[in-house]
């Protein structure tokens, strides 16, 4: 059994055919993806810059995760749902693209770090580690999203 023989047939369910074969559904679908996408960066970067140790310094990083919590849950929904109906239309195009094998691969070690190591980091008080290791930790975490955005960008271009 391959994913192919799993996701082919989800693409011929209604939804994903009313996207893919209408004029507007697949832009308003990535429109959907990019609006959810920019929201997510955006609550993103500014937790990582103040992990870093370039934001206010009046607020703590630990006060400002949880401020940006809710943005970073339902922009991370609206996109990983949007990205599933944009991936269904067309799985033979998506599962032989090498561009998206580096996103999925990306995505999966990005999550599991925004999960995972990012918190330790958020919830520490400031003074127990250096700054460099903080900024370090903001910067790895700043680069795997980056790469799944630019790894989804050549989707287009690189076969």
């Amino acid at each position: 059994m391959t994913l192919l023989s799993i996701f082919e047939p989800l693409s011929q369910w209604a939804p994903i055919v009313l996207v893919r074969d209408s004029k507007f559904g697949m832009p308003a679908v990535q429109s959907v993806h990019l609006i959810g996408l920019t929201i997510f960066l955006a609550t993103l970067v500014t937790l990582d810059l103040k992990l870093a140790g370039l934001g206010r310094s009046d607020w703590s990083t630990k006060w400002l995760a949880r401020q940006l919590r809710p943005w970073m849950v339902i922009s991370a929904t609206t996109v990983l749902v949007s990205g599933f109906f944009i991936f269904l239309a067309t799985p033979r195009k998506y599962l032989g693209s090498y561009p998206f094998g580096i996103k999925m691969s990306a995505l999966c070690l990005a999550i599991l770090f925004h999960l995972v190591v990012l918190p330790r980091y958020v919830r520490a008080d400031p003074g127990s580690r250096s700054q460099w290791v903080n900024a370090t930790v903001a910067c790895v975490s700043l680069t795997l999203w980056f790469t799944v955005g630019w790894a989804g960008r050549a989707i287009a271009f690189v076969p």
